[in-house]
């Protein structure tokens, strides 16, 4: 995939400067973006619950996969 970018003047924007890429590239940034904010979000849940059942003292351990699933 060839990616073509244009770099606009900084003063046409306020925030800095412009970047024009084709509208599906910009879509799939987007479509990466949400995924990986997504999976954050996720992944820090995992992290709160984690930390939450280690405090009470109900979080399960096992030495080996084996003794999960019990087979």
């Amino acid at each position: 995939m060839v990616m073509i970018t244009i770099t606009l003047l900084e003063h046409t924007s306020k925030g800095g400067p412009l970047v024009a890429i084709p509208q599906k590239e910009y879509e799939e940034l987007l479509r990466l973006k949400e995924r990986f904010l997504w999976e954050e979000e996720d992944t820090d849940e995992a992290v709160r619950v984690f930390r939450a059942e280690k405090k009470q003292g109900i979080l399960k351990t096992a030495r080996s996969f084996k003794s999960i699933v019990g087979k």
